[in-house]
């Protein structure tokens, strides 16, 4: 732009100086067009006189002339004139004896010619081509003059410089008169022919003068015109570049407005274009050409309706017709995505319509993230409501196993019931595994990733699948001991084999149907794994899961993957369940492989990096089993369920330990308040009206810091083992226990403590 002022400016110069070049050359050809015209006008005006005077002196000769001559005086001005001696009677005396000469009209003129340069300075001259008298003879002007009048010209002016005087000569052609044949019929003359002419030469000194005084006048007006036009020139050039500057300055304002408000408009991630009355896109930012993966001339022109809702007419109630701000949220069925879509019609000063606004802004991230949040939420929701049955249902497990147990105790090893109650213990057991299971996969925590023996971790969620899936589901499994550990979150395991497990048996349906799970180590090259970001070739655990379900094809499987994406019916999924193991396997550096065909099934093989096989946790050895230990300790036992403290008296007392049970925590610290010291042992359980287990076990520590105390719970998330063991509590154990788990727990604390 400056570029662009200081060309413009220089142009002005140049046309300026152009100006004042035209002006100084039309004043000057003003100013010597004056001086000509006013010289012709001097000129015209001795002309004038000249010939006013010269012809006055032609009359005088005619008169003389009509009259045949004047008689003057014979003196020394006056001799007779020789060239009149064939002339009668041209020297005559009168009566009184005057001697008089006979004076022509040419020697008349001449002789007043003299006296008149004598007297005024004009000095008069009669002449002719054929002149008699020498002294009539013809300069150059006046040969001219004469030759011209033979060609027809009436006269002969002249202005001419003399000195620091000016004159004028003035000449007119001398006719021949029948009264001068008388003195020139010798020379051949005849009536009308030029014999001559008159000339007169005289000052114009005052007619020059007055010129000049009036060339003055006008040159000063002249030059003040020039000023005047130089000043407004001069006035014009600062003016015009002073607005020029101004302009080109607004302009570069507007410019960079336009460019901050362009740069803004594209900087806007949300989608904004501005539509005509038709709707028809007039123009749009750059994050609706990069969305729409269109150029302009792609997208100006088309409207917002076909873009956003593959519609053909605009939406009811569109600003445009009813001239109000409008705000809705719109699905795009083709891409898939949802808009926030807000809509306002731009009016100018006088509340006309001049284009709409209309903003859209993609919220199907945001969708998704509330569906996600929805989705955590009833998952927290389930995990709550799963927790509070957890605690119920294991209080109720733990009076199953207990009353088994103590019937087990009180029959003979040989009875036939053992076996049945043995049957009785393990379905408890399983039904215990399922709760922890349960708790495990819907309680909300932060993922802790440890070496983790996988194929333990798979086959307990494959029991609690085999508990969730109908009967007409098939699930086979050939779970390889030796696969190693995993670096792995535990309940990311079991949300993978629920996932999956879920999956296959949504695509089974209502038919019979088989789950195969297969886990086995294998060892992968570098090429296998060439692609595949991240993951680097080594030993690795292959998890298997086949269903004989509908299959996908190649569209479905390419998508399967993402997000919200899903073939099932509305409400009966969320999509999301592939989509969190795929980020489950990549946060643990494996990766994951899909095989279908359509009619046949699907199978999704998992590969996960398994650590140095020199870290791989020791087996567990069973341990020969050992009598129950037991004691003559007192213990405080509190619960407020009544079977439990029933069950917990016989089998502690049964071990020799001296129990006290109570079922209301509130007079269980009564009791312990009256007498610190009366007991070696407080257990107690967590959830309980009026004060709960840590709270008690608070209170019992301040009065006896060293007492040892065992905390019991039914559901974990409510009070951890973190703090149980912040609070001073000795042993944290989750319900129900056996009671060989719970006699070696109470002696182990007592031990310890002693």
């Amino acid at each position: 732009m400056q570029n662009s002022t200081s060309l413009g400016i220089k142009q002005l110069r140049l046309w300026c100086i152009a100006a004042l070049i035209s002006w100084s050359l039309l004043l000057n050809g003003s100013l010597c067009l004056y001086v000509k015209q006013e010289l012709q006008n001097v000129e015209f005006i001795g002309k004038k006189i000249g010939l006013t005077a010269v012809n006055k002196d032609y009359i005088y000769e005619l008169w003389n002339a009509h009259n045949g001559g004047v008689y003057v005086p014979i003196n020394d001005r006056n001799q007779p004139n020789p060239y009149l001696g064939g002339v009668t009677d041209r020297d005559i005396i009168t009566p009184s004896g005057k001697k008089l000469t006979l004076i022509n009209p040419a020697h008349m003129t001449r002789q007043a010619y003299r006296l008149e340069q004598e007297i005024y300075g004009v000095g008069g001259h009669t002449t002719s081509l054929d002149a008699v008298r020498p002294e009539n003879a013809p300069n150059d002007w006046e040969r001219e003059a004469l030759l011209s009048f033979t060609q027809g010209e009436k006269d002969a002016s002249e202005l001419i410089k003399k000195g620091n005087r000016t004159f004028m000569r003035v000449m007119v052609p001398a006719i021949t008169q029948e009264s001068c044949l008388q003195c020139h019929m010798r020379k051949g003359d005849q009536a009308g022919n030029i014999r001559g002419g008159i000339s007169i030469t005289f000052p114009i000194d005052g007619i020059v003068e007055l010129f000049q005084r009036q060339f003055k006048t006008n040159a000063l007006y002249h030059l003040l015109i020039y000023l005047i036009g130089i000043i407004g020139l001069v006035v014009f050039y600062v003016q015009t570049s002073r607005q020029m500057k101004k302009r080109a300055a607004i302009e570069k304002q507007l410019r960079r407005q336009t460019e901050e408000w362009q740069n803004t408009f594209d900087a806007i991630p949300d989608i904004i274009t501005l539509q005509d009355s038709e709707m028809r896109i007039i123009r749009a930012n750059r994050a609706t050409y990069d969305f729409f993966q269109a150029s302009p001339d792609e997208l100006v022109g088309s409207s917002c309706y076909t873009l956003f809702r593959e519609g053909v007419s605009a939406c009811p109630g569109c600003s445009v017709t009813d001239g109000y701000q409008h705000c809705s949220t719109l699905e795009h069925k083709l891409l898939e995505n949802f808009f926030h879509i807000c809509s306002a019609p731009v009016l100018d000063e006088q509340g006309e319509f001049q284009y709409i606004v209309y903003i859209a802004r993609d919220i199907t991230d945001k969708k998704k993230l509330e569906e996600e949040l929805f989705q955590s939420r009833k998952m927290e929701a389930i995990g709550t409501l799963a927790g509070g049955i957890a605690h119920d249902f294991n209080n109720i497990l733990a009076a199953i196993l207990g009353y088994t147990e103590i019937i087990q105790f009180s029959l003979p090893k040989d009875s036939p019931l053992q076996h049945d109650l043995n049957q009785i213990i393990l379905a408890g057991n399983r039904a215990s595994d399922l709760i922890k299971q349960i708790l495990t996969f819907s309680r909300k925590k932060k993922q802790q990733k440890e070496a983790l023996q996988i194929n333990i971790t798979v086959q307990e969620a494959v029991k609690m699948m085999r508990s969730s899936l109908p009967a007409s589901i098939d699930i086979q499994e050939d779970i390889d001991e030796q696969c190693g550990l995993v670096l792995a979150d535990p309940t990311n395991i079991h949300q993978i084999i629920l996932n999956l497990f879920t999956n296959g048996f949504h695509a089974i349906g209502n038919e019979q149907g088989s789950l195969q799970l297969s886990l086995q180590p294998v060892v992968l090259s570098a090429e296998p794994v060439a692609d595949r970001s991240g993951v680097k070739p080594g030993s690795f655990v292959k998890l298997t899961v086949q269903d004989s379900g509908q299959g996908m094809d190649e569209t479905t499987m390419s998508r399967i993957f993402d997000p919200y994406f899903t073939t099932k019916e509305q409400g009966a999924g969320t999509g999301l369940g592939l989509a969190v193991i795929h980020g489950i396997v990549e946060d643990c550096n494996g990766f994951i492989e899909v095989e279908s065909v359509i009619g046949q099934g699907t199978a999704f093989h998992i590969y996960l990096p398994t650590l140095n096989r020199k870290k791989r946790a020791k087996s567990k050895k069973t341990a020969p089993r050992m009598p129950l230990p037991g004691g003559n300790e007192r213990i405080l036992f509190v619960d407020d369920e009544v079977d439990i403290t029933r069950i917990s008296h016989s089998l502690l007392s049964n071990l020799g330990y001296r129990v006290t049970i109570e079922t209301q925590s509130l007079k269980a610290l009564e009791k312990f308040q009256n007498d610190p010291k009366a007991f070696d042992l407080l257990i107690t359980d967590h959830t309980m009206p009026g004060l709960t287990g840590a709270d008690l076990a608070r209170s019992a520590l301040q009065l006896r810091p060293e007492l040892p105390i065992i905390l019991c719970t039914g559901y974990t998330a409510a009070f951890s083992k973190q703090e149980a063991l912040q609070i001073g509590i000795k042993k944290y154990i989750i319900k129900p226990l056996s009671t060989r788990e719970l006699a070696e727990i109470v002696r182990n604390v007592l031990d310890e403590q002693a």
